[in-house]
């Protein structure tokens, strides 16, 4: 387990308005670049670490200890780093210690990070991390990442007193510690040396929004719609947690639409339950972007989403009883609602209230570290029954309601979620006689 860790900013306050590199107070994705590389080590794991900077930067100083979500990081001035005996003991604890070493002008996926600091030791050379698929970091040169044991390393604390710090690091750890090299996906190392970086850094961002098992639907046009929303929202005040209640309303809203005769209320309903899918993912993609996840919004957000949904079950099975069609959709309904309670109940209690910290990134029907033990016909399975549970049905629900036929998709629709949880149940049951 690794868990210090130092990020070097590798340009001073004389350069990084001009020439190259950009400044580390940039925006990229709605928070500045240095936030973006402490808070994505501060999540994976990281426990102690420091800020480092060869000069003075009082702004970017400021920056770093005012800052209420950085629970960890320290600002230390290399220039000075002798004179204050609290900051000379913490980098000494820092270099004597295994520790992450990054420069600020990368952004490394949190996730990756997170692997990365949950690997075990003993750590005897320096590993040094780059893009895979892409032209190796010259000789010399600082890595985007790696992982430093500092007892391992000789004359560590002889090098951050040089003049040009990333150069003798870069050198030192390449040159002279014989370290070993690991590739990393292309995606999850983003480079930011210059404002065009910036702008691909932040593309790469959104573009690693998308959950692995989303729909062609989800892809293609929800998500397209969703991060246009999230981007405009990203430097407003608005929070993730606002954005699901406007969705749940708006979703409960366009439900009891159905219970009415008119069919342009049924195509109204249909239209502002899209919107409300829509509207779903941008609370999750706004939490992402900044760090804003927690464990009453991932609670808000899945429960939000199955209120919607027994609502629109209750609501177009009553509505279809009320316009004379057979009292077999009012049963119809009833058992869609139960079975969606049941499944959903299955999925909050196995995965929102036995996870480790109660926030749910991606909402699955396992948590995380039980995905990552499946393997062969089980984690297809986990697969198949996830991609059961994604929202397209509101897009049949608007074709239905567009033509006539709302009848339709009540009975696909109450077969479909019983055929959900039933699956759900099936692989719960298989999870556990496999253990």
């Amino acid at each position: 387990m690794i868990s210090k860790a130092l990020v070097l900013l590798t340009r001073g306050p004389g350069t990084a308005s001009g020439g190259d590199g950009v400044d580390p107070l940039v925006r990229i994705g709605g928070l500045s670049l240095l936030q973006r590389v402490l808070y994505s080590l501060q999540w994976a794991g990281i426990q102690e670490g420091a800020v480092l900077c060869r000069s003075p930067w009082p702004e970017v100083e400021r920056n770093v200890k005012e800052d209420p979500k950085n629970r960890v990081f320290s600002w230390i001035p290399l220039h000075a780093a002798g004179e204050d005996e609290q900051t000379t003991n913490l980098l000494h604890r820092i270099l004597s210690d295994v520790f992450l070493l990054q420069p600020d002008s990368w952004i490394v996926d949190r996730y990756v990070l997170r692997n990365i600091c949950n690997m075990e030791g003993p750590f005897e050379k320096p590993i040094l991390f780059e893009r895979a698929n892409r032209p190796p970091v010259a000789s010399g040169s600082l890595p985007p990442l790696a992982i430093v044991p500092g007892q391992k390393v000789l004359n560590l604390s002889r090098v951050f007193r040089a003049e040009v710090l990333q150069d003798a690091l870069g050198r030192h750890l390449c040159d002279e510690s014989a370290p070993e090299t690991r590739n990393l996906p292309a995606e999850a190392l983003l480079p930011v040396a210059s404002q065009r970086d910036c702008a691909e850094a932040e593309k790469g961002l959104f573009q690693g929004l998308t959950k692995p098992t989303e729909s062609f639907l989800t892809r293609t046009i929800n998500r397209k719609i969703s991060r246009a929303i999230t981007r405009r929202l990203l430097d407003s005040k608005v929070t993730p947690n606002q954005i699901s209640v406007a969705s749940i309303l708006l979703g409960v809203f366009s439900a009891l639409l159905f219970l009415g005769e008119q069919r342009i209320a049924h195509v109204l309903g249909g239209m502002l339950l899209v919107f409300s899918s829509i509207l779903d993912g941008c609370d999750g993609e706004l939490a992402r972007l900044r760090f804003q996840e927690s464990r009453w919004g991932s609670w808000l957000d899945f429960l939000g989403d199955n209120v919607v949904h027994v609502s629109i079950f209750l609501c177009l099975g009553f509505g279809l009883y009320l316009r004379g069609e057979g009292n077999v959709y009012r049963v119809l309904a009833c058992l869609a609602a139960a079975a969606n309670l049941g499944a959903a109940s299955a999925v909050f209690i196995r995965v929102f209230l036995k996870s480790r910290d109660g926030v749910i990134t991606f909402a699955t029907p396992v948590r995380v570290e039980e995905m990552d033990r499946t393997q062969g016909w089980l984690r297809r399975r986990v697969e198949f029954v996830d991609k059961l549970s994604n929202r397209d049905f509101f897009y049949l629900i608007l074709f239905c309601a567009a033509i006539g036929q709302l009848w339709f998709f009540m009975w696909v629709g109450s077969v479909g979620v019983v055929f959900y949880f039933l699956n759900l149940v099936y692989l719960y049951h298989r999870m556990r006689s496999t253990r």
